[in-house]
């Protein structure tokens, strides 16, 4: 009985899963769910005021990295790019930075972006999602 119950759980939470993911409102969710709970995109990405908070009016609009580099010799961005709305990226850029940590070219961002190896539906989640901030 055990492994019945089983079994319907998992497939219960396949289908409730898929529909999440299926959904274009619940793939954005899902992609608001990863820059902001999960990569914190935000923390680089968003422009911050004079007390050091990010501006919740221009999220994800680029910014100046707010660290140095704690690793001699290993120079960080000294700016992170606006995201929002992906300026400048093709969906085949953007997934393949996102899910091998280099764009097409084969160039890696520099610090402190880390090298991402999203799925591709993460990916294409959070794609959908930085397209939809304006």
């Amino acid at each position: 009985m055990r492994a019945v119950l089983l079994a319907l759980g998992i497939l219960c939470f396949s289908v409730v899963a898929l529909s999440f993911a299926a959904a274009p409102g619940g793939q954005i969710a899902r992609g608001d769910y990863v820059v902001n709970g999960v990569a914190m995109c935000a923390q680089c990405h968003t422009p911050r005021d004079a007390s050091g908070d990010l501006d919740r009016t221009r999220p994800l609009r680029g910014a100046p990295i707010p660290l140095r580099s704690p690793f001699a010799g290993q120079p960080w961005a000294v700016a992170a790019p606006a995201i929002a709305g992906l300026p400048g990226w093709s969906t085949e850029d953007a997934t393949a930075l996102l899910t091998t940590g280099r764009r097409l070219s084969g160039q890696a961002p520099r610090g402190p972006m880390p090298p991402f190896r999203m799925t591709r539906e993460e990916a294409e989640a959070v794609i959908l999602y930085l397209r939809s901030v304006r």
